[in-house]
């Protein structure tokens, strides 16, 4: 293999991410130092962003200012190629891939805060407090007693609410507020549920977490949503929950780092199936996300599980591989549901050939059958281990959960609303008839497209016909594997980036933000949608230059999958 420097960019970018995964904030993080304005007052999984009295001092504000600036140069780049002749020299290419790989790495490290203002808080975030006890106590505690059980505890080792008279919390099978003794009441009966030994396990488990949060968290936590992920993700989480333990300082500052090192094997992954070019693009998308910026969801526990098997399965089908395509695409439906829009892009893809063929395709065949066996495997094994109530308590949990105004939800139920908040009648019309200009697009754009196309394709489906919360879009980068053969597609999604962090900026920590990039988000997709109907492909993003294939990590000639 020949080491041409776009290459050595790339090894030189997986090493500061592994260095900086690594050794970022080790001390801060285990330690308790100080926060910084950005990570002082956050709240994870709490529904609002990171909050402070001067949001344009913050250090989010500030990083969100650099990713800005990373992006429109990325951006730049990447359009730069669109105006050279089309057999350009050698040179010129080589150039510009140079620096598309810089600002991939440098998006990938602002993601990161350049690895100086992580979590001080390390594991103890109140997103991960959630997660990783809700999950490892799952069988006691199901999907509603997380709160009344370690509100229970904390009073019995004393570390209460300060205003506890006063304050309030969720009651997670109403959904509504109530005194905070009315929710302690509940959880009386949890010592006999847990037994001794786990009740004790379960207590200093929550003491880590608590004992760590700032005076307004400990307050706020208990006014959240509780837990609420899927069965599976459950299966999983508390499978590596109780192999590691909180309460040593090594095992806590892995679990935050688990997440990095997921990512970095995904964008690894990328670039040996669709080549560095592509895979600069999607870190670049990735690393300067406003909607799933790191003040979100970064150092999470396995938060990313959905999106590493949604994008390791569109790139198994890019591979000819659609067993293990549709295995993988059905895990990340399991996890959290919305990425089943993948799944069904290529559904509607097979069932186009099926209709003007009047059969399936061998590959369409083994996609179903490594749809049913992750289905039917992980759903099996849900059914062993957990609670025999898990699934029909989940269903509860989300309908309870979906009946809520969430405020940081994105999409075009958002966005009819917002164009019609006093008159539902009005609004439904309108999502309706955009609804099905969409799909009727959709549909025609499948027939332009490669199977595994039609996957990637499908996650433009996702803020037409769902409303995930703002830092769930970062599926938008299985889209972004589509310019591996349609430059296009990647101006299109670099546009919406850009888009999408100047309306975090102007509208930083208000509601009007999710509004607009609900906006941005619907006309992405639709705009993705007519980028591919047009047809025009191309054989990577260094179009129209032989030579330029030398600097791929791997052929990114289409394989049908």
């Amino acid at each position: 293999m020949k080491w041409t420097a776009p290459k050595l960019v790339f090894l030189l970018f997986l090493f500061v991410s592994i260095a900086g995964t690594a050794l970022s904030d080790t001390n801060s993080a285990l330690n308790g130092a100080p926060a910084s304005p950005a990570t002082a007052a956050g709240a994870f999984g709490s529904g609002q962003p990171i909050l402070i009295q001067d949001g344009s001092q913050s250090i989010d504000y500030r990083m969100s200012e650099v990713r800005l600036a990373i992006l429109v140069a990325g951006f730049a780049i990447f359009a730069w190629g669109f105006f050279l002749p089309r057999h350009r020299p050698s040179k010129l290419a080589r150039a510009r891939l140079f620096l598309l790989a810089v600002a991939a790495a440098g998006a990938f490290a602002s993601y990161y805060q350049f690895f100086q203002f992580s979590h001080v808080r390390g594991f103890a975030t109140t997103d991960n407090f959630h997660y990783y006890v809700g999950s490892k106590y799952f069988e006691e505690l199901g999907y509603f007693d997380l709160y009344g059980c370690s509100l229970a505890v904390l009073a019995e080792r004393g570390l209460q609410l300060p205003n506890s008279q006063r304050d309030r919390a969720r009651n997670l099978h109403s959904m509504e507020l109530q005194p905070y003794e009315t929710i302690k009441k509940d959880g009386q009966d949890c010592p006999e549920r847990f037994g001794d030994q786990r009740w004790q396990a379960f207590g200093d488990d929550v003491a880590f977490f608590v004992q760590k949060w700032p005076s307004h968290l400990r307050r706020a936590t208990w006014q959240d949503h509780g837990y609420h992920p899927s069965p599976p993700w459950t299966l999983a989480g508390g499978w590596v929950a109780n192999i590691f333990s909180v309460s040593n300082p090594e095992s806590a500052y892995l679990l935050s780092r688990v997440d990095r090192l997921l990512i970095i094997s995904a964008f690894a992954t990328v670039a040996w199936i669709f080549g560095l070019e592509t895979t600069c693009l999607i870190v670049l998308i990735w690393g300067t996300g406003c909607l799933w910026r790191y003040a979100w969801v970064g150092d999470a526990f396995l938060r990313h599980l959905w999106w590493i098997s949604a994008i390791g399965g569109v790139a198994a089908l890019k591979r000819g591989l659609p067993l293990i395509g549709g295995a993988a695409l059905s895990c990340s439906t399991l996890l959290r549901l919305f990425p089943g829009a993948l799944g069904l892009g290529y559904g509607l893809r097979a069932a186009q050939h099926l209709l003007a063929h009047r059969e399936l395709k061998a590959c369409h065949k083994r996609f179903v059958g490594g749809a049913v066996l992750a289905f039917g495997g992980i759903g099996l094994a849900s059914l062993i281990v957990l609670p025999s109530s898990a699934y029909s308590d989940f269903v509860i949990k989300i309908l309870e959960f979906s009946s809520m105004t969430i405020t940081n939800q994105i999409g075009l139920q958002v966005l009819a609303q917002w164009l019609s908040p006093q008159a539902s009648w009005v609004a439904l019309p309108i999502h309706i008839s955009i609804l099905i200009a969409f799909f009727a697009l959709f549909w025609r754009a499948l027939r332009e497209t490669e199977d595994w196309e039609a996957a990637a394709l499908g996650a433009c489906l996702i803020p037409l016909v769902t409303a995930p919360t703002n830092y769930y879009f970062s599926f938008f980068i299985a889209v972004a594997l589509l310019a591996s053969r349609r430059p296009t597609v990647g101006l299109v999604l670099l546009g919406a980036a850009t888009a999408w962090n100047l309306n975090g900026l102007i509208f930083y920590q208000e509601y009007d933000e999710y509004r607009w990039a609900s906006v941005i988000a619907v006309a992405a997709s639709f705009l993705v949608v007519a980028e591919v109907i047009r047809g025009k492909l191309s054989t990577g993003l260094a179009q129209g230059n032989p030579d330029a294939s030398s600097t791929k990590l791997r052929s990114q000639a289409p394989i049908s999958g």
